[in-house]
């Protein structure tokens, strides 16, 4: 975080926070271009940035044209698209909606992706099969108006 401080003031930016809460999130820093305009920081530590992180830091943005996103290394800073945004914050609240109205479509749906989660991206991910089965089996038991014996695995 030090980096990209020390990075920012050299080029004219003013710190304006570090690690302030907004809108459920917190953001790791803050800074005002000499411009005027507030760019909203995402830091992370690892040396290679993922479209994970890009997600991540696409969530600090709340619809205001006015600051920009960036996700930010000890070497490099990327500035987010306004496109890229929006596309995410579409996704997002999508993704809410879906968990809220379909919450036991959501306890089965799932889309493996290797940079999440090391596991579920190949079948061999008990957790995620433990939970399809027994969702299976209960809702054939239901179906047959028999009472749901088979419990999740964890």
């Amino acid at each position: 975080m030090l980096r990209v401080i020390a990075r920012h003031l050299k080029q004219g930016f003013q710190l304006k926070s570090v690690e302030r809460s907004e809108n459920r999130v917190r953001i790791d820093l803050e800074f005002q271009s000499p411009d005027g305009r507030d760019r909203l920081h995402e830091v992370k530590s690892a040396r290679e940035l993922t479209d994970v992180h890009k997600i991540q830091a696409a969530l600090y943005w709340n619809g205001d044209g006015n600051h920009e996103v960036v996700l930010s290394n000890g070497s490099k800073d990327i500035v987010l698209p306004r496109e890229y945004l929006e596309k995410v914050h579409r996704e997002a609240e999508a993704t809410t909606a879906f968990l809220r109205d379909f919450p036991d479509e959501a306890t089965i749906a799932f889309r493996p992706n290797p940079t999440v989660c090391r596991y579920c991206a190949n079948d061999q991910c008990t957790f995620l099969a433990g939970r399809l089965a027994a969702t299976i089996v209960n809702e054939v038991k239901a179906m047959e108006g028999g009472n749901p014996s088979v419990k999740e695995e964890q």
